[in-house]
């Protein structure tokens, strides 16, 4: 009881202390965590229409189904993939820094926009996990920025989390400039499932939270594990989503 009537001046007096700043941008802002309005400005929000299976959005509306070239062409294995904002230059550096920086004060807004983003999804997940790192690129940056999102979720939307769904078996080169075929021969045959959760996927509901989704090499090739293993369904839901012209 005493420490909730000390929590509203003890936040005011760290505001006066310490003035909350965009996480962008640092301009001055009310309140701690959030966007000056310039910079909220430039993110831009993925929303409909878009690709019923993996989230790619169009720019107009399609008649009939909204499915693009290469999901018309190979369904993937996963049921839906959204992503809640564009991949540009206005997101890349806030996105980099809670990646790589220790910025992880921007964890609460990510999780917000994710939570706004996969409404439909977690209407169906039984379990949320986070794509893995190998645990020497774990130890070394210190956190998994999608297993932290995803702890977020999991309390937000009253879903359990698995951290540990997932393993990593093998350290693999940063994807960012492989192209698509090298992301995916280098997420070939690295990923497994954590043996202790055989039985519990078994017919469930797995939703993956990762932080950006470029090629989708990776969310396919944990979808494929999970599916191999008995899950029923694996939907994908990232922070981001790097878009480029469908083929």
């Amino acid at each position: 009881m005493i420490s909730h009537f000390l929590k509203k001046p003890c936040k005011k007096l760290l505001d006066f202390i310490l003035p909350p700043q965009c996480i962008n941008c640092h301009t001055p802002v009310f309140q701690q965590g959030g966007l000056c309005a310039g910079c909220w400005e430039k993110i831009a929000f993925i929303s409909k229409p878009f690709c019923l299976f993996c989230g790619f959005p169009f720019n107009i509306q399609i008649e009939n189904e909204n499915i693009c070239g290469p999901c018309a062409r190979k369904t993937p294995l996963f049921t839906r993939a959204r992503a809640a904002i564009y991949y540009n230059e206005a997101s890349k550096p806030m996105i980099l820094r809670f990646k790589h920086s220790d910025a992880l004060h921007i964890a609460p807004l990510f999780a917000e926009w994710l939570y706004q983003a996969g409404d439909e999804l977690f209407q169906q997940a039984e379990y949320l996990a986070p794509i893995p790192l190998h645990w020497s690129r774990l130890v070394y940056r210190g956190y998994n920025q999608a297993a932290l999102l995803s702890r977020k979720l999991s309390k937000k939307a009253k879903i359990p989390h698995l951290p540990d769904l997932l393993e990593r078996t093998h350290r693999t080169p940063p994807q960012g400039d492989l192209t698509a075929k090298e992301r995916e021969k280098n997420v070939s045959n690295v990923l497994k499932l954590n043996k202790k959760y055989n039985q519990l996927i078994r017919d469930k509901h797995i939703l993956l939270i990762d932080d950006v989704f470029t090629s989708g090499a990776t969310v396919r090739a944990c979808t494929k594990i999970l599916k191999k293993s008995g899950a029923k369904q694996v939907d994908i839901l990232t922070l981001a989503r790097v878009i480029k012209p469908e083929i």
